[in-house]
């Protein structure tokens, strides 16, 4: 039987691609996270995973909570909290209430709780005034550390804290911290103006009237279906399209082939002219909103 000398490099070489395609996977890059309103992080996903998102649709503000999934028995949570920039004190007034905040904390040191280890100073990391602690609870034996956050700037207020539990390692936990504060970016209101200005003169939203409804429709009352159409060459995400309506707006979500169907419900009967708007996401993530109105005769509900 002759044997094919081709075949060991062969299967080798198909190993070795194997290997490094699950090695290429598995080295994921950075995930970006923009923040509303202003603000973004980047974040190893091999490290670290998004388990809570929350938002403010008043004020279009959002908080995120990151979990660090690599150590299961030491639970460290990062929560990051973006706002509208505040008129703020000096650096050094910054300092004096967050030392000052510790200190009211120190004072709570009773039979069942110690302050194990603080920071004798402010951390500055990044822009971010950081301060630390770790407590130990003596019933349960158990320690906690908590680091808070602050950044200040023209641009933003942003809160960061971490949370962990069963470790007396301040030190460690700062070093999980950094990555969050190093990849930190606060976006100006120019930037942010000059990229909504570019969108809105960009697209130009209608609605036209189908007859198709879809699952989500079929057993809504409703006095008009529509179909939102964008002029101009589509080169941003869409996230959604807002519809107004009497209890203040509604949301529709794009299908997977990025078609948007809207329903109305309306008690007046005739011409109604509705308002909305198509929610896109700029170059860095931020909403930016398209507005438009459209106008059908409501002949009652089907």
């Amino acid at each position: 039987m002759t044997k094919n000398i081709h075949s060991v490099p062969a299967v080798l070489l198909s190993i070795t691609l194997i290997l490094l395609s699950a090695n290429l996977f598995a080295q994921q890059p950075a995930l970006y996270k923009f923040i509303e309103p202003n603000i973004s992080v980047s974040y190893d996903s091999n490290n670290f995973q998004i388990t809570n998102r929350y938002s403010n649709a008043t004020y279009e503000t959002e908080s995120y909570d990151f979990e660090y999934k690599v150590d299961t028995i030491n639970r460290v949570r990062i929560s990051i909290n973006a706002n509208h920039p505040i008129p703020f004190p000096p650096k050094k007034t910054q300092d004096s209430i967050m030392l000052l905040g510790l200190e009211e904390i120190k004072a709570t040191e009773n039979d069942s709780f110690a302050i194990v280890s603080y920071d004798k100073q402010v951390k500055n990391i990044n822009g971010f005034s950081c301060i630390g602690f770790v407590g130990y609870d003596k019933i349960n034996k158990q320690y906690a550390t908590v680091i808070s956050c602050y950044h200040f700037s023209a641009d933003d207020y942003t809160e960061i804290k971490l949370l962990s539990t069963n470790k007396n390692n301040l030190s460690a936990d700062y070093e999980l911290l950094q990555g969050f504060l190093n990849s930190f970016k606060a976006y100006s209101k120019a930037a942010i103006a000059k990229e909504e200005k570019l969108i809105t003169s960009k697209y130009t939203v209608t609605v036209s009237p189908v007859k198709t409804v879809i699952e989500d429709f079929q057993y809504r009352k409703k006095t008009f279906v529509g179909m939102v159409k964008i002029k101009g060459k589509m080169e941003h995400t869409i996230k959604e399209c807002q519809l107004i309506n009497d209890f203040g707006k509604e949301i529709f979500i794009p299908a997977p082939d990025g078609s948007i169907l809207i329903m109305c419900n309306d008690k007046k009967k005739g011409t109604v002219i509705k308002k909305g708007a198509l929610v896109l996401l700029n170059s860095f993530g931020k909403t930016v909103k398209v507005p438009f109105t459209f106008s059908y005769v409501n002949t009652g509900a089907r």
